[in-house]
Protein backbone atom coordinates (compact mmCIF):
# COMPACT_ATOMS: atom_id res chain seq x y z
CA UNK A 1 0.00 0.00 0.00
CA UNK A 2 1.29 3.43 -0.91
CA UNK A 3 -0.14 6.12 1.37
CA UNK A 4 0.32 9.87 1.11
CA UNK A 5 -0.65 12.55 -1.39
CA UNK A 6 -2.31 11.14 -4.50
CA UNK A 7 -3.75 12.67 -7.64
CA UNK A 8 -6.75 10.81 -9.01
CA UNK A 9 -7.07 9.63 -12.59
CA UNK A 10 -10.37 10.75 -14.06
CA UNK A 11 -11.66 7.83 -16.04
CA UNK A 12 -15.10 6.34 -16.26
CA UNK A 13 -15.85 3.03 -14.52
CA UNK A 14 -17.52 0.25 -16.46
CA UNK A 15 -20.00 -1.73 -14.36
CA UNK A 16 -21.41 -4.51 -16.54
CA UNK A 17 -20.96 -7.93 -14.92
CA UNK A 18 -20.71 -9.76 -18.25
CA UNK A 19 -19.59 -13.34 -18.74
CA UNK A 20 -18.09 -14.65 -15.53
CA UNK A 21 -16.58 -17.94 -16.68
CA UNK A 22 -13.34 -16.51 -18.01
CA UNK A 23 -9.88 -18.01 -18.02
CA UNK A 24 -7.03 -15.81 -16.79
CA UNK A 25 -4.65 -15.33 -19.73
CA UNK A 26 -1.44 -13.31 -19.92
CA UNK A 27 -0.04 -13.34 -23.45
CA UNK A 28 3.66 -13.64 -24.17
CA UNK A 29 5.63 -10.56 -25.01
CA UNK A 30 6.55 -9.41 -28.50
CA UNK A 31 10.23 -9.95 -27.68
CA UNK A 32 11.33 -13.57 -27.39
CA UNK A 33 13.94 -14.74 -24.93
CA UNK A 34 15.94 -17.92 -25.26
CA UNK A 35 14.68 -21.30 -26.37
CA UNK A 36 11.22 -21.35 -24.79
CA UNK A 37 8.72 -22.36 -27.53
CA UNK A 38 6.08 -19.69 -28.08
CA UNK A 39 3.20 -22.07 -27.32
CA UNK A 40 4.81 -22.99 -24.02
CA UNK A 41 5.40 -19.38 -23.09
CA UNK A 42 1.77 -18.38 -22.63
CA UNK A 43 0.68 -18.15 -19.04
CA UNK A 44 -1.30 -20.91 -17.44
CA UNK A 45 -4.98 -20.18 -16.91
CA UNK A 46 -7.29 -20.66 -13.94
CA UNK A 47 -11.04 -20.93 -13.51
CA UNK A 48 -12.81 -21.25 -10.17
CA UNK A 49 -16.44 -22.35 -10.05
CA UNK A 50 -19.36 -23.35 -7.88
CA UNK A 51 -20.27 -20.02 -6.24
CA UNK A 52 -20.80 -16.39 -7.32
CA UNK A 53 -17.60 -15.39 -5.49
CA UNK A 54 -15.67 -18.08 -7.36
CA UNK A 55 -16.85 -16.67 -10.69
CA UNK A 56 -16.03 -13.15 -9.56
CA UNK A 57 -12.54 -14.11 -8.41
CA UNK A 58 -11.88 -15.83 -11.74
CA UNK A 59 -12.76 -12.66 -13.64
CA UNK A 60 -10.88 -10.40 -11.22
CA UNK A 61 -7.69 -12.42 -11.61
CA UNK A 62 -8.07 -12.43 -15.40
CA UNK A 63 -8.83 -8.74 -15.86
CA UNK A 64 -6.31 -7.50 -13.31
CA UNK A 65 -3.38 -9.49 -14.67
CA UNK A 66 -4.16 -8.52 -18.23
CA UNK A 67 -4.72 -4.93 -17.10
CA UNK A 68 -1.24 -4.82 -15.57
CA UNK A 69 0.35 -6.12 -18.76
CA UNK A 70 -1.66 -3.85 -21.03
CA UNK A 71 -1.58 -0.65 -18.98
CA UNK A 72 1.46 -0.66 -16.68
CA UNK A 73 3.99 -3.01 -18.31
CA UNK A 74 6.46 -1.76 -20.96
CA UNK A 75 7.18 -4.47 -23.52
CA UNK A 76 9.00 -2.21 -25.99
CA UNK A 77 11.20 0.65 -24.75
CA UNK A 78 9.41 3.98 -25.17
CA UNK A 79 8.98 7.38 -23.52
CA UNK A 80 12.22 6.96 -21.61
CA UNK A 81 11.14 3.64 -20.07
CA UNK A 82 13.16 0.49 -20.79
CA UNK A 83 11.54 -2.76 -21.87
CA UNK A 84 10.37 -4.69 -18.84
CA UNK A 85 9.65 -1.60 -16.73
CA UNK A 86 6.41 -1.89 -14.77
CA UNK A 87 4.73 1.13 -13.23
CA UNK A 88 3.36 0.74 -9.73
CA UNK A 89 0.10 2.44 -10.70
CA UNK A 90 -1.92 3.69 -13.65
CA UNK A 91 -1.06 6.93 -15.49
CA UNK A 92 -2.36 9.91 -13.57
CA UNK A 93 -2.34 8.18 -10.19
CA UNK A 94 0.13 8.64 -7.35
CA UNK A 95 3.56 7.14 -8.00
CA UNK A 96 2.77 6.49 -11.68
CA UNK A 97 5.98 6.10 -13.65
CA UNK A 98 7.85 4.56 -10.72
CA UNK A 99 8.76 0.90 -10.36
CA UNK A 100 8.87 -0.28 -6.75
CA UNK A 101 11.43 -3.00 -6.14
CA UNK A 102 9.27 -5.05 -3.79
CA UNK A 103 6.25 -4.88 -6.12
CA UNK A 104 8.30 -5.68 -9.22
CA UNK A 105 9.78 -8.69 -7.43
CA UNK A 106 6.30 -10.04 -6.70
CA UNK A 107 5.21 -9.55 -10.33
CA UNK A 108 8.34 -11.37 -11.49
CA UNK A 109 7.35 -14.21 -9.15
CA UNK A 110 3.78 -14.40 -10.47
CA UNK A 111 4.67 -14.15 -14.18
CA UNK A 112 7.22 -16.91 -13.66
CA UNK A 113 4.96 -19.22 -11.69
CA UNK A 114 2.27 -18.87 -14.36
CA UNK A 115 4.72 -19.67 -17.14
CA UNK A 116 4.78 -16.27 -18.86
CA UNK A 117 8.54 -16.51 -19.30
CA UNK A 118 8.87 -13.85 -22.02
CA UNK A 119 7.40 -11.07 -19.91
CA UNK A 120 9.19 -12.38 -16.83
CA UNK A 121 12.52 -12.28 -18.68
CA UNK A 122 11.88 -8.70 -19.85
CA UNK A 123 11.18 -7.66 -16.26
CA UNK A 124 14.20 -9.59 -14.92
CA UNK A 125 16.49 -7.96 -17.46
CA UNK A 126 15.14 -4.52 -16.58
CA UNK A 127 15.73 -5.12 -12.87
CA UNK A 128 19.30 -6.23 -13.54
CA UNK A 129 19.98 -3.29 -15.86
CA UNK A 130 18.60 -0.55 -13.61
CA UNK A 131 20.19 -1.44 -10.28
CA UNK A 132 23.45 0.23 -9.34
CA UNK A 133 26.07 -0.43 -6.70
CA UNK A 134 25.55 1.01 -3.23
CA UNK A 135 28.16 2.83 -1.17
CA UNK A 136 29.53 -0.52 0.04
CA UNK A 137 30.18 -1.64 -3.53
CA UNK A 138 27.31 -4.12 -3.93
CA UNK A 139 24.24 -4.16 -6.13
CA UNK A 140 21.17 -3.60 -3.95
CA UNK A 141 17.75 -2.24 -4.75
CA UNK A 142 16.19 1.11 -3.90
CA UNK A 143 12.68 1.64 -2.64
CA UNK A 144 11.71 2.45 -6.22
CA UNK A 145 13.10 3.38 -9.62
CA UNK A 146 11.83 6.61 -11.12
CA UNK A 147 11.39 6.06 -14.83
CA UNK A 148 14.49 4.64 -16.48
CA UNK A 149 16.94 6.19 -14.03
CA UNK A 150 19.38 3.76 -12.45
CA UNK A 151 19.54 3.63 -8.67
CA UNK A 152 20.56 1.64 -5.59
CA UNK A 153 19.30 1.56 -2.02
CA UNK A 154 18.91 -0.36 1.23
CA UNK A 155 15.34 -1.63 0.96
CA UNK A 156 16.18 -5.22 1.82
CA UNK A 157 12.63 -6.46 1.33
CA UNK A 158 12.73 -5.18 -2.24
CA UNK A 159 16.18 -6.66 -2.84
CA UNK A 160 15.10 -10.01 -1.40
CA UNK A 161 11.86 -10.09 -3.40
CA UNK A 162 13.82 -9.48 -6.62
CA UNK A 163 16.37 -12.18 -5.77
CA UNK A 164 13.57 -14.68 -5.13
CA UNK A 165 11.87 -13.79 -8.40
CA UNK A 166 15.12 -14.10 -10.34
CA UNK A 167 15.87 -17.50 -8.82
CA UNK A 168 12.37 -18.82 -9.59
CA UNK A 169 12.76 -17.75 -13.21
CA UNK A 170 16.29 -19.19 -13.43
CA UNK A 171 15.22 -22.64 -12.32
CA UNK A 172 12.37 -22.74 -14.85
CA UNK A 173 14.17 -21.52 -17.97
CA UNK A 174 15.85 -24.01 -20.34
CA UNK A 175 19.57 -24.48 -19.74
CA UNK A 176 20.44 -22.86 -23.08
CA UNK A 177 18.37 -19.73 -22.48
CA UNK A 178 20.69 -16.67 -22.37
CA UNK A 179 18.55 -15.07 -19.65
CA UNK A 180 19.26 -18.03 -17.41
CA UNK A 181 22.97 -17.44 -17.75
CA UNK A 182 22.55 -13.74 -17.12
CA UNK A 183 20.64 -14.32 -13.89
CA UNK A 184 23.22 -16.81 -12.66
CA UNK A 185 26.09 -14.45 -13.39
CA UNK A 186 24.30 -11.55 -11.68
CA UNK A 187 23.41 -13.40 -8.48
CA UNK A 188 26.72 -15.21 -8.02
CA UNK A 189 29.23 -12.47 -8.82
CA UNK A 190 31.26 -10.98 -5.99
CA UNK A 191 29.26 -7.73 -5.81
CA UNK A 192 25.81 -9.34 -6.16
CA UNK A 193 22.76 -8.56 -4.01
CA UNK A 194 23.13 -11.98 -2.38
CA UNK A 195 26.68 -11.17 -1.35
CA UNK A 196 25.45 -7.84 0.02
CA UNK A 197 23.36 -9.87 2.48
CA UNK A 198 26.55 -11.75 3.37
CA UNK A 199 28.46 -8.47 3.80
CA UNK A 200 25.86 -7.02 6.15
CA UNK A 201 25.48 -10.22 8.16
CA UNK A 202 29.23 -10.44 8.78
CA UNK A 203 28.88 -7.71 11.40
CA UNK A 204 25.26 -8.04 12.57
CA UNK A 205 22.78 -10.75 13.59
CA UNK A 206 20.08 -9.43 11.26
CA UNK A 207 19.81 -7.14 8.24
CA UNK A 208 18.83 -3.56 8.94
CA UNK A 209 16.77 -1.88 6.26
CA UNK A 210 14.63 1.13 5.57
CA UNK A 211 11.20 1.81 4.13
CA UNK A 212 7.72 0.39 4.48
CA UNK A 213 9.10 -2.92 5.74
CA UNK A 214 11.95 -1.35 7.68
CA UNK A 215 10.90 0.78 10.64
CA UNK A 216 7.53 1.23 8.93
CA UNK A 217 5.61 3.42 6.54
CA UNK A 218 6.89 7.02 6.53
CA UNK A 219 9.21 6.32 9.48
CA UNK A 220 12.83 7.32 8.73
CA UNK A 221 15.90 5.33 9.60
CA UNK A 222 16.84 1.65 9.62
CA UNK A 223 15.39 -1.12 11.76
CA UNK A 224 15.65 -4.87 12.08
CA UNK A 225 12.24 -5.74 10.66
CA UNK A 226 10.75 -9.22 10.96
CA UNK A 227 9.25 -9.39 7.46
CA UNK A 228 12.33 -7.91 5.81
CA UNK A 229 14.55 -10.40 7.59
CA UNK A 230 12.42 -13.40 6.74
CA UNK A 231 12.41 -12.35 3.12
CA UNK A 232 16.20 -12.26 3.40
CA UNK A 233 16.12 -15.82 4.79
CA UNK A 234 14.07 -16.90 1.78
CA UNK A 235 16.32 -15.06 -0.68
CA UNK A 236 19.40 -16.76 0.79
CA UNK A 237 17.59 -20.11 0.70
CA UNK A 238 16.66 -19.54 -2.94
CA UNK A 239 20.27 -18.65 -3.74
CA UNK A 240 21.41 -21.83 -1.96
CA UNK A 241 18.98 -23.91 -4.05
CA UNK A 242 20.30 -22.26 -7.20
CA UNK A 243 23.90 -22.89 -6.15
CA UNK A 244 23.13 -26.55 -5.45
CA UNK A 245 21.48 -27.08 -8.83
CA UNK A 246 24.39 -25.38 -10.63
CA UNK A 247 27.03 -27.42 -8.79
CA UNK A 248 28.37 -24.63 -6.55
CA UNK A 249 28.20 -26.67 -3.37
CA UNK A 250 30.46 -24.38 -1.33
CA UNK A 251 28.24 -21.39 -2.02
CA UNK A 252 25.14 -23.45 -1.29
CA UNK A 253 26.49 -24.38 2.15
CA UNK A 254 27.50 -20.77 2.86
CA UNK A 255 24.11 -19.31 1.90
CA UNK A 256 22.19 -21.95 3.85
CA UNK A 257 24.34 -21.15 6.86
CA UNK A 258 23.52 -17.45 6.57
CA UNK A 259 19.81 -18.23 6.27
CA UNK A 260 20.04 -20.34 9.43
CA UNK A 261 21.81 -17.49 11.21
CA UNK A 262 19.05 -15.00 10.40
CA UNK A 263 16.32 -17.48 11.36
CA UNK A 264 18.04 -18.05 14.69
CA UNK A 265 18.39 -14.30 15.29
CA UNK A 266 14.71 -13.81 14.51
CA UNK A 267 13.89 -16.34 17.24
CA UNK A 268 16.23 -14.56 19.67
CA UNK A 269 15.31 -10.93 19.06
CA UNK A 270 12.01 -10.69 17.16
CA UNK A 271 9.60 -12.74 19.27
CA UNK A 272 7.66 -10.77 21.89
CA UNK A 273 6.73 -11.85 25.43
CA UNK A 274 3.33 -13.00 24.12
CA UNK A 275 4.91 -15.42 21.64
CA UNK A 276 3.99 -13.32 18.58
CA UNK A 277 6.37 -11.60 16.19
CA UNK A 278 7.62 -8.12 16.98
CA UNK A 279 7.33 -5.82 13.98
CA UNK A 280 10.88 -4.52 14.40
CA UNK A 281 13.64 -3.87 16.91
CA UNK A 282 16.22 -1.13 17.26
CA UNK A 283 19.50 -1.79 15.43
CA UNK A 284 21.62 -0.70 18.43
CA UNK A 285 19.75 -2.12 21.40
CA UNK A 286 18.09 -5.09 19.65
CA UNK A 287 15.04 -4.21 21.73
CA UNK A 288 11.56 -3.17 20.70
CA UNK A 289 11.02 0.59 20.63
CA UNK A 290 7.46 1.31 21.85
CA UNK A 291 7.48 4.72 20.15
CA UNK A 292 8.03 3.07 16.75
CA UNK A 293 5.73 0.11 17.34
CA UNK A 294 2.88 2.40 18.39
CA UNK A 295 3.01 4.65 15.34
CA UNK A 296 -0.37 4.74 13.59
CA UNK A 297 1.08 3.05 10.53
CA UNK A 298 2.55 0.21 12.62
CA UNK A 299 -0.05 -0.41 15.29
CA UNK A 300 -1.67 -3.72 14.46
CA UNK A 301 -0.18 -3.69 10.94
CA UNK A 302 -1.43 -6.87 9.27
CA UNK A 303 1.59 -6.93 6.98
CA UNK A 304 3.33 -8.86 9.74
CA UNK A 305 1.45 -11.91 8.37
CA UNK A 306 3.95 -11.71 5.54
CA UNK A 307 6.30 -13.97 7.50
CA UNK A 308 3.72 -16.77 7.33
CA UNK A 309 2.59 -16.06 3.78
CA UNK A 310 6.02 -15.72 2.19
CA UNK A 311 7.21 -19.18 3.24
CA UNK A 312 5.52 -20.63 0.15
CA UNK A 313 7.51 -18.41 -2.25
CA UNK A 314 10.55 -20.67 -1.84
CA UNK A 315 9.85 -23.59 0.50
CA UNK A 316 6.64 -25.08 -0.83
CA UNK A 317 3.06 -25.26 0.38
CA UNK A 318 3.35 -27.28 3.61
CA UNK A 319 4.47 -24.87 6.34
CA UNK A 320 3.02 -27.04 9.09
CA UNK A 321 5.52 -29.77 8.22
CA UNK A 322 8.43 -27.48 9.12
CA UNK A 323 10.18 -27.89 12.45
CA UNK A 324 11.15 -24.20 12.56
CA UNK A 325 9.95 -22.48 15.72
CA UNK A 326 8.69 -19.57 13.63
CA UNK A 327 5.86 -21.68 12.23
CA UNK A 328 4.15 -21.66 15.64
CA UNK A 329 4.96 -17.98 16.10
CA UNK A 330 3.14 -17.28 12.82
CA UNK A 331 0.00 -18.91 14.22
CA UNK A 332 0.23 -16.98 17.47
CA UNK A 333 0.66 -13.75 15.49
CA UNK A 334 -2.40 -14.48 13.34
CA UNK A 335 -4.49 -15.25 16.43
CA UNK A 336 -3.27 -12.08 18.19
CA UNK A 337 -4.26 -9.95 15.22
CA UNK A 338 -7.66 -11.60 14.98
CA UNK A 339 -8.42 -10.96 18.65
CA UNK A 340 -8.01 -7.21 18.22
CA UNK A 341 -11.59 -6.10 18.99
CA UNK A 342 -12.28 -3.99 15.91
CA UNK A 343 -10.60 -6.41 13.51
CA UNK A 344 -12.55 -9.30 15.03
CA UNK A 345 -15.77 -7.34 14.70
CA UNK A 346 -15.14 -6.47 11.06
CA UNK A 347 -14.04 -9.99 10.16
CA UNK A 348 -16.98 -11.64 11.87
CA UNK A 349 -19.42 -9.25 10.16
CA UNK A 350 -17.93 -9.04 6.68
CA UNK A 351 -14.86 -11.27 6.36
CA UNK A 352 -12.72 -8.13 6.20
CA UNK A 353 -9.20 -8.43 7.67
CA UNK A 354 -8.37 -4.85 8.58
CA UNK A 355 -4.87 -3.67 7.78
CA UNK A 356 -4.27 -1.29 10.69
CA UNK A 357 -5.63 -0.78 14.18
CA UNK A 358 -5.60 3.02 14.10
CA UNK A 359 -5.01 4.31 10.55
CA UNK A 360 -8.29 5.14 8.77
CA UNK A 361 -10.04 4.46 12.09
CA UNK A 362 -9.10 0.80 11.71
CA UNK A 363 -11.63 0.33 8.89
CA UNK A 364 -9.36 -0.11 5.86
CA UNK A 365 -7.71 -3.09 4.19
CA UNK A 366 -6.19 -3.95 0.82
CA UNK A 367 -5.72 -7.02 -1.39
CA UNK A 368 -2.03 -7.21 -0.46
CA UNK A 369 -0.70 -6.65 3.05
CA UNK A 370 -4.10 -6.76 4.75
CA UNK A 371 -6.61 -9.09 3.14
CA UNK A 372 -4.14 -10.81 0.82
CA UNK A 373 -1.64 -11.90 3.46
CA UNK A 374 -4.48 -12.99 5.75
CA UNK A 375 -6.04 -15.18 3.04
CA UNK A 376 -2.65 -16.68 2.17
CA UNK A 377 -1.85 -17.44 5.80
CA UNK A 378 -5.25 -18.99 6.45
CA UNK A 379 -4.91 -21.16 3.34
CA UNK A 380 -1.38 -22.31 4.13
CA UNK A 381 -2.36 -23.20 7.68
CA UNK A 382 -5.52 -25.01 6.55
CA UNK A 383 -7.77 -22.63 8.48
CA UNK A 384 -10.59 -23.41 6.07
CA UNK A 385 -13.42 -21.39 7.57
CA UNK A 386 -11.28 -18.27 7.95
CA UNK A 387 -9.89 -18.59 4.41
CA UNK A 388 -13.36 -19.05 2.94
CA UNK A 389 -14.78 -15.98 4.65
CA UNK A 390 -11.78 -13.78 3.85
CA UNK A 391 -11.67 -14.89 0.22
CA UNK A 392 -15.38 -14.25 -0.32
CA UNK A 393 -14.88 -10.73 1.04
CA UNK A 394 -11.91 -10.13 -1.26
CA UNK A 395 -13.93 -11.16 -4.31
CA UNK A 396 -17.09 -9.25 -3.42
CA UNK A 397 -15.39 -6.08 -2.16
CA UNK A 398 -13.28 -5.93 -5.32
CA UNK A 399 -16.37 -5.98 -7.52
CA UNK A 400 -18.49 -3.70 -5.35
CA UNK A 401 -16.52 -1.08 -3.36
CA UNK A 402 -18.29 1.07 -0.78
CA UNK A 403 -17.00 4.19 -2.60
CA UNK A 404 -16.20 5.20 -6.17
CA UNK A 405 -13.02 3.69 -7.58
CA UNK A 406 -11.93 5.04 -10.95
CA UNK A 407 -11.19 2.06 -13.19
CA UNK A 408 -11.88 0.68 -16.64
CA UNK A 409 -13.09 -2.67 -15.33
CA UNK A 410 -15.12 -3.43 -12.20
CA UNK A 411 -12.95 -6.52 -11.86
CA UNK A 412 -9.69 -4.63 -11.32
CA UNK A 413 -8.20 -5.03 -7.86
CA UNK A 414 -7.60 -1.66 -6.21
CA UNK A 415 -5.45 -0.44 -3.36
CA UNK A 416 -7.82 0.64 -0.58
CA UNK A 417 -10.87 -1.30 0.53
CA UNK A 418 -13.03 0.28 3.22
CA UNK A 419 -15.54 -1.35 5.52
CA UNK A 420 -19.20 -0.42 5.06
CA UNK A 421 -18.84 0.90 8.62
CA UNK A 422 -16.30 3.48 7.37
CA UNK A 423 -18.86 5.38 5.28
CA UNK A 424 -19.49 8.72 6.93
CA UNK A 425 -16.90 8.01 9.61
CA UNK A 426 -13.51 8.39 7.91
CA UNK A 427 -12.10 9.77 4.67
CA UNK A 428 -12.49 7.29 1.78
CA UNK A 429 -9.30 8.13 -0.13
CA UNK A 430 -8.58 6.22 -3.33
CA UNK A 431 -4.81 6.28 -2.95
CA UNK A 432 -3.00 4.71 -5.88
CA UNK A 433 -6.27 3.19 -7.00
CA UNK A 434 -6.91 0.39 -9.45
CA UNK A 435 -4.10 -1.91 -10.61
CA UNK A 436 -1.69 -0.80 -7.90
CA UNK A 437 0.89 -3.50 -8.56
CA UNK A 438 1.30 -5.36 -5.27
CA UNK A 439 -2.47 -5.27 -4.80
CA UNK A 440 -2.73 -7.33 -7.98
CA UNK A 441 0.19 -9.69 -7.43
CA UNK A 442 -0.84 -10.89 -3.97
CA UNK A 443 -4.35 -11.98 -5.11
CA UNK A 444 -2.62 -13.68 -8.05
CA UNK A 445 -0.61 -15.63 -5.51
CA UNK A 446 -3.82 -16.46 -3.64
CA UNK A 447 -5.19 -18.03 -6.82
CA UNK A 448 -2.07 -20.23 -7.09
CA UNK A 449 -2.40 -21.34 -3.48
CA UNK A 450 -6.00 -22.35 -4.17
CA UNK A 451 -4.80 -24.59 -7.02
CA UNK A 452 -1.90 -25.80 -4.89
CA UNK A 453 0.76 -26.92 -7.38
CA UNK A 454 4.01 -27.27 -5.41
CA UNK A 455 7.04 -27.92 -7.63
CA UNK A 456 9.60 -26.50 -5.20
CA UNK A 457 11.44 -29.85 -5.13
CA UNK A 458 12.81 -31.68 -8.15
CA UNK A 459 12.24 -35.00 -6.37
CA UNK A 460 8.45 -34.87 -6.29
CA UNK A 461 5.62 -32.64 -7.51
CA UNK A 462 2.86 -32.11 -4.98
CA UNK A 463 -0.63 -30.72 -5.52
CA UNK A 464 -2.51 -29.45 -2.46
CA UNK A 465 -5.77 -27.81 -3.58
CA UNK A 466 -7.33 -25.58 -0.94
CA UNK A 467 -10.73 -24.66 -2.34
CA UNK A 468 -13.31 -23.09 0.00
CA UNK A 469 -16.07 -25.47 1.04
CA UNK A 470 -18.71 -23.22 -0.54
CA UNK A 471 -16.91 -23.37 -3.93
CA UNK A 472 -16.94 -26.47 -6.11
CA UNK A 473 -13.51 -26.55 -7.68
CA UNK A 474 -10.76 -25.21 -9.90
CA UNK A 475 -9.61 -25.86 -13.45
CA UNK A 476 -6.08 -25.05 -14.64
CA UNK A 477 -5.04 -25.11 -18.28
CA UNK A 478 -1.48 -25.12 -19.65
CA UNK A 479 -0.17 -24.86 -16.08
CA UNK A 480 3.65 -24.92 -15.80
CA UNK A 481 5.10 -27.68 -13.63
CA UNK A 482 8.85 -27.91 -12.97
CA UNK A 483 10.39 -31.38 -13.27
CA UNK A 484 13.89 -32.78 -13.70
CA UNK A 485 13.25 -32.83 -17.45
CA UNK A 486 12.32 -29.14 -17.43
CA UNK A 487 8.99 -27.36 -17.30
CA UNK A 488 6.04 -29.39 -18.54
CA UNK A 489 2.51 -28.11 -19.05
CA UNK A 490 -0.51 -29.74 -17.44
CA UNK A 491 -4.28 -29.45 -17.45
CA UNK A 492 -5.66 -29.98 -13.94
CA UNK A 493 -9.29 -30.29 -12.85
CA UNK A 494 -10.21 -30.55 -9.16
CA UNK A 495 -13.85 -30.97 -8.11
CA UNK A 496 -15.11 -31.35 -4.54
CA UNK A 497 -17.80 -34.00 -4.10
CA UNK A 498 -19.37 -34.42 -0.68
CA UNK A 499 -16.63 -35.24 1.82
CA UNK A 500 -14.26 -36.24 -0.98
CA UNK A 501 -13.07 -34.98 -4.35
CA UNK A 502 -11.87 -35.94 -7.80
CA UNK A 503 -8.76 -34.66 -9.54
CA UNK A 504 -7.56 -35.31 -13.07
CA UNK A 505 -4.11 -34.36 -14.35
CA UNK A 506 -3.10 -34.49 -18.01
CA UNK A 507 0.42 -33.56 -19.08
CA UNK A 508 0.80 -32.06 -22.56
CA UNK A 509 3.11 -33.01 -25.42
CA UNK A 510 3.89 -36.58 -24.43
CA UNK A 511 5.80 -35.37 -21.35
CA UNK A 512 5.38 -36.71 -17.85
CA UNK A 513 5.77 -36.01 -14.15
CA UNK A 514 8.02 -38.69 -12.65
CA UNK A 515 6.52 -38.63 -9.16
CA UNK A 516 3.19 -36.92 -8.38
CA UNK A 517 1.62 -36.75 -4.93
CA UNK A 518 -1.75 -35.11 -4.35
CA UNK A 519 -3.43 -34.20 -1.09
CA UNK A 520 -7.15 -34.89 -1.25
CA UNK A 521 -9.99 -34.26 1.20
CA UNK A 522 -11.88 -37.31 2.44
CA UNK A 523 -14.32 -38.35 5.16
CA UNK A 524 -11.24 -39.19 7.26
CA UNK A 525 -9.53 -35.84 6.68
CA UNK A 526 -6.76 -35.14 4.18
CA UNK A 527 -5.14 -38.16 2.54
CA UNK A 528 -2.16 -38.35 0.21
CA UNK A 529 -2.23 -40.34 -3.01
CA UNK A 530 0.74 -40.95 -5.31
CA UNK A 531 1.34 -42.02 -8.89
CA UNK A 532 4.58 -42.45 -10.81
CA UNK A 533 5.45 -41.51 -14.40
CA UNK A 534 2.28 -39.47 -14.89
CA UNK A 535 1.18 -38.39 -18.34
CA UNK A 536 -2.45 -38.69 -17.32
CA UNK A 537 -3.85 -39.53 -13.90
CA UNK A 538 -7.08 -39.57 -11.89
CA UNK A 539 -7.38 -39.37 -8.12
CA UNK A 540 -10.63 -39.96 -6.22
CA UNK A 541 -11.62 -39.83 -2.56
CA UNK A 542 -14.94 -40.27 -0.78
Amino acid sequence: MRLGDRSLMKIRSVWGLGGLVVLAVAMGSVAAWGAVPAADDQAGTLRFFGAPEADLFTREIADSLQGELDRNFTRVASNGLPAGFVSVSLPGMGWAGSMWSRDAGTLLRELTMRGDFKDAALLANCLIELVEKNKDGFYSYPRFFRGGAKASGTEFDGTAAVVIGLELLWERLPAADPMRGRIEEFLFKADSPVNFFKFRLAAAPLVAGSGEFGCGLSIPGDCYNVVQNYLTVLALTAAAKMATESGKMGLATEYRGLADKVRGSMETYLIGPDGAWLWCVDVKTLMADPEILNKKTNLGFAGINGVAAMYSDVLGLEPLSSSWKGIKVNEVTLAKLYETPLRKQEFDKYGMWTQFDALADGLLTGPSYGQGYAVQTALLYDKTAMAEKALDYLASATYKPVYQVHRDSPYYFYERMYSPDAVGKTELAEGTGALNLVNVTEPLKVSRLLLGVDDSSLDVVRILPRIPKNWTGVEARNWPVRTRAGVVRADILFVQKGTGAEMTVKVAGGMQIDDLKVRMPSKNGYVWQEQKHVSGARFVTR
